[in-house]
């Protein structure tokens, strides 16, 4: 389950321009030429909840979410996350749920740029609007690259059915 959610007016740009991102998390991919496998080449840039600027709040009111977790994730030029389905890990643990009532928002913080791409089995995502939504669930298996030389920055908001 895949769909295009709708349009949020920017309300994060100035915030999200001096933000620097805590965290530096593998995605797991490896550099098949050196180390045998061993060596991480595709790292991605996060923040996660209230490590976010003060605007996170408005993310949750604009889409109607009381209940949620927020990350804020750059892809940096060259990075990909390979294929993978969400498992929600921190919101079923918070709040006690299964993985099936779960679901992301996907809102894109930035327009796009040629070499940004989201692709999900049934949809491939690129030329979108900044604050542009897509809503998908635990099923919607998904990649996404970046073969720009900008960031790609996202705001994910994953929250109860």
């Amino acid at each position: 389950m895949i769909r295009y959610h709708g349009n949020l007016k920017d309300f994060w740009s100035e915030e999200l321009i001096s933000y620097q991102f805590p965290h530096r998390s593998p995605t797991g991919q490896r550099d098949y030429f050196h180390d045998n496998y061993s060596r991480h080449t595709n790292d991605l840039l996060q923040g996660f909840d209230q490590e976010l600027p003060s605007c996170r709040q408005q993310f949750f009111k604009e889409l109607n979410v009381s209940i949620g977790a927020i990350s804020w994730t750059c892809i940096e030029p060259g990075q990909t996350i390979p294929v993978h389905t969400d498992g929600f890990y921190k919101l079923r643990t918070q709040h006690d749920v299964d993985v099936k009532d779960c679901v992301r928002y996907l809102i894109f913080l930035q327009d796009w740029t040629l070499g940004h791409l989201v692709e999900f089995q049934e949809q491939s995502i690129t030329k979108w609007q900044k604050g542009d939504v897509w809503v998908f669930d635990h099923e919607s298996a998904h990649c996404a690259a970046n073969a720009s030389n900008l960031n790609f920055i996202t705001c994910q908001v994953n929250t109860i059915k």
